[in-house]
């Protein structure tokens, strides 16, 4: 399912939780992709949740001077709250030299952007689309969690469902519109999932991390 797709299925809601303008009836689509993406990092981070689990040695590879990509479609693991385990890492063409990327949110990244060229060191993501910095200066692949396929590349129901829940509750309590029953659902389809997956959860690392010792040591799910 396309984030698209789902904005178009929250749009009713939208209206009679008063999310949207009570006059027009409109809203901003790039306000509700970020709402989105946050329920999405926020779900993934929070609950490691195995639909996320597969990794993608090879996602895409980056082009010199270039410095924003789109999505790719089996991307599911989209920038993770904590930035040491930020779902996307990067090495060199020859699969060397593999370092984790960190997440900046977008104003932060805004802030700090440049034209400076070399190995990306940083990412963030918006408009559907991941901007790194520096820019890259030449071909880099970059590795990530993908969605797992299920159903076609269909994200199964209770993913989306989960997903757009939390997606409703940040914007009206960003908004001051949160009800005890939009509470109550989300408390419940969370805890439906999260309990459904408990049985076969595995402690998993999403993306490069320092090698070390113990808990430390550099890990990989698959």
């Amino acid at each position: 399912m396309q984030v698209s797709q789902v904005i178009e299925q929250l749009k009713p809601r939208m209206q009679r939780l008063g999310l949207v303008d009570p006059v027009s009836g409109f809203y901003d689509p790039d306000e509700i992709v970020t709402y989105l993406m946050d329920a999405m990092r926020y779900l993934a981070n929070r609950y490691q949740l195995q639909h996320f689990l597969n990794m993608n040695r090879e996602l895409f590879r980056t082009v010199a001077d270039v410095e924003f990509y789109p999505i790719p479609s089996n991307y599911g693991f989209i920038a993770p709250t904590e930035s040491r385990r930020s779902g996307l890492a990067i090495k060199n063409s020859d699969g060397t030299a593999i370092a984790n990327l960190e997440y900046y949110d977008p104003a932060r990244y805004e802030l700090i952007r440049s034209t400076t060229t070399g190995k990306p060191a940083w990412f963030t993501v918006a408009h559907n689309l991941l901007y790194f910095m520096p820019i890259p200066d030449t071909q880099y692949i970059v590795e990530a969690i993908e969605r797992e396929t299920q159903d076609g590349d269909e994200v199964p129901d209770a993913y989306v469902a989960i997903v757009k829940i939390e997606t409703l509750w940040r914007l009206a309590s960003d908004m001051g519109k949160a009800t005890q029953l939009l509470a109550d659902e989300r408390a419940q389809l969370t805890r439906t999932l999260v309990n459904n997956e408990s049985r076969f959860r595995q402690r998993f690392y999403t993306s490069y991390e320092r090698p070390g010792i113990g808990r430390g040591r550099r890990r990989y799910g698959y």
